[in-house]
C-alpha cells in the first residue's frame, strides 16, 4: 500500500513539520505544507530550501534534482488548498491536545474517506485524537525524531481502532520509501523512546542534587558508556522547560517512579532553561568558542542549595566514584516495564535506542554483559540505599518482568529476547 502514497500534507511548518515535508518530498511525494499564516509558511519553505541546498553542497543531490523536489512542496494557509483525496496527512502542530483535536476534526471533514490521518505527537493519546474523527481505523501516530530529515527512527503508534493494513502501509512507507527505521510501538504515555529516556535524565538530576559529583563527571560517564552526549548536556540542548513538561506528563501518568527531581523545578522557577536562556547546567554565551571546554554555570551551586533546602535528609549514595549504572539502570528497568506491557517487541528495543538515542551498543546489552540477576541486584541495591521505605524507592523498583525472568533462571541475552518476543515465544532456559 505504501507505493500508493503519491501525495501528502503536513500541518505545521515549524522545525518538525518542515523536516517531515522535506523527507516526504525527497521520496518523490507531492507535499502540501500548511500553517496558520503566510510568515510561518514562508519561513518553513525557506528552511526546507536550506535542507536541499545542504544536500547539493554535499553532492547528495544535483542542483536540478533538488530544485525539482523542492518545487513539489506547496505552501498554504488554507485547508481548502489541500487536495481532498490526498493519501496521507501528518499533523506536526504544537504538543497541546486541544489544538490537535481541533485540527483532526477539521481534517476529517475536509479529506476523502481513504486519507490516512497521522499525528507526530511524542506522547499524547492517539486513540483520543482518533476518537474525534469518523475514521479512527485510519488514524495513527507517526513520531519522527528531531531533526526529522536526519534522524532515522520513526515510532509508528496504532490507536485502539487503527486498521492493521494502515499500520503496515506506514511501516512500509517509512522503511522502503523514506529510508527510515520504523518501530511499531503500542500506545502508552511517552511511547517508547521518551518513556525510557526520562528516567535516565531525571536520575542524573538526583545524582547532581547530592552534591558529590559534578555535571562534567556525570556527562563524561554517559559518553564512556556509549551515548553521544551526557544527560545534562541533553537537558540544555533540548530546553529544560520542554524536558520538565515531558517529565510532569509522565509523572502524572505513571506515578512516583517518574517524580521529577527538585532541581528541575527550581531551574524552571528561576527560568534557567539551557541554551535558549544562555545557561543551564553549562554556560552557552553566543560569543563562546565552540571548541573550548564546557563551563559549568557559576550559579548552579545556588540552584542546588535551593533544591536541597526543600528535600532535607534525602538519602545520598555511598559511592566514592560516580557509577554510570545509577543513571542507566532506570532506563533498563523502564525497558523491562515496557516489555511486560507488550509495548514493543524485544528485538526492536535496541534499534529504537540506536537510532533514537544514538546508543549503538543497546540498552539491553546490560543484560548481556552483566546478566539479568546482576541487573536485578543492582536495582534492588539502589532501591534500598536511595529509597528505603519512602516514595523515592519507586525510582528503582524492579519491573516484575525482570524478577520473573530471574526466578525462571533465564540467564542469557538471547533467551531474554526470545522470552520477551510476542512472535516467537519459547520456554525459559
Amino acid at each position: 500500500m505504501s507505493n500508493q502514497v503519491k501525495s501528502a500534507a503536513v500541518i505545521g511548518a515549524g522545525a518538525m513539520g518542515g523536516g517531515i515535508a522535506q523527507v516526504l518530498s525527497q521520496a518523490g511525494v507531492r507535499v502540501f505544507l500548511k500553517d496558520i499564516n503566510e510568515d510561518f509558511v514562508s519561513r518553513g519553505l525557506a528552511n526546507i530550501k536550506k535542507m536541499f541546498d545542504s544536500r547539493v553542497a554535499k553532492e547528495v543531490l544535483t542542483r536540478e534534482k533538488a530544485d525539482e523536489l523542492f518545487a513539489n512542496i506547496i505552501g498554504t494557509t488554507k485547508y481548502e488548498d489541500i487536495d481532498k483525496g490526498v493519501d496521507l496527512i501528518i499533523e506536526a502542530a504544537s504538543e497541546v491536545i486541544d489544538i490537535k483535536l481541533d485540527i483532526f476534526r477539521t481534517l476529517d471533514k475536509h479529506c476523502g474517506p481513504n486519507t490516512i490521518l497521522a499525528s507526530n505527537t511524542s506522547a499524547l493519546s492517539i486513540s483520543q485524537i482518533a476518537a474525534v474523527t469518523n475514521r479512527p481505523e485510519r488514524v495513527l501516530g507517526i513520531h519522527f525524531f528531531n531533526p526529522a530529515q536526519a534522524m532515522k527512527l520513526v515510532e509508528v503508534i496504532p490507536g485502539v481502532k487503527t486498521d492493521k493494513e494502515v499500520v503496515q502501509s506506514i511501516m512500509d512507507l517509512c522503511q522502503n520509501n523514506l529510508g527510515k527505521a520504523p518501530v511499531k510501538v503500542k500506545e502508552c504515555p511517552g511511547f517508547l523512546v521518551n518513556r525510557i529516556l526520562f528516567p535516565y535524565m531525571n536520575e542524573a538530576l538526583y545524582v547532581l542534587q547530592e552534591g558529590k559529583f559534578s555535571p562534567e563527571e556525570i556527562d563524561q560517564k554517559a559518553l564512556e558508556f556509549g551515548l553521544p552526549m551526557g544527560p545534562l548536556t541533553l537537558f540544555d540542548l533540548t530546553g529544560i522547560d520542554i524536558c520538565a513538561h515531558v517529565v510532569d506528563f509522565l509523572y502524572a501518568e505513571y506515578g512516583p517512579r517518574f517524580k521529577p527531581a527538585e532541581l528541575l523545578l527550581v531551574m524552571m522557577e528561576e527560568k534557567v532553561l539551557g541554551q535558549k536562556t544562555g545557561a543551564g547546567f553549562y554556560v552557552h554565551s553566543k560569543d563562546r568558542d565552540k571548541n573550548a571546554a564546557k563551563e559549568v554555570n557559576p550559579h548552579l551551586s545556588e540552584l542546588l542549595k535551593k533544591a536541597n533546602a526543600r528535600v532535607k535528609d534525602a538519602p545520598v549514595s555511598k559511592a566514592d566514584k560516580f557509577e554510570v549504572e545509577r543513571i542507566m539502570m532506570p532506563m533498563f528497568n523502564e525497558v523491562m516495564y515496557a516489555l511486560q506491557e507488550d509495548v514493543v517487541d524485544a528485538k526492536d528495543v535496541d534499534t529504537a535506542v540506536a537510532f533514537g538515542l544514538g546508543l549503538k551498543r543497546g540498552i539491553l546489552s546490560l543484560a548481556k554483559e552483566r546478566g539479568l540477576e546482576a541487573c536485578l541486584l543492582q536495582l534492588e541495591k539502589y532501591q534500598s540505599e536511595l529509597g528505603g521505605d519512602t516514595a523515592q524507592a519507586e525510582r528503582f523498583r524492579p519491573a516484575w518482568m525482570l524478577k520473573k525472568l530471574v526466578r525462571a533462571q533465564v540467564h542469557d541475552f538471547d533467551a531474554l529476547l526470545s522470552t520477551c518476543s510476542k512472535k516467537e515465544p519459547v520456554a525459559a532456559k
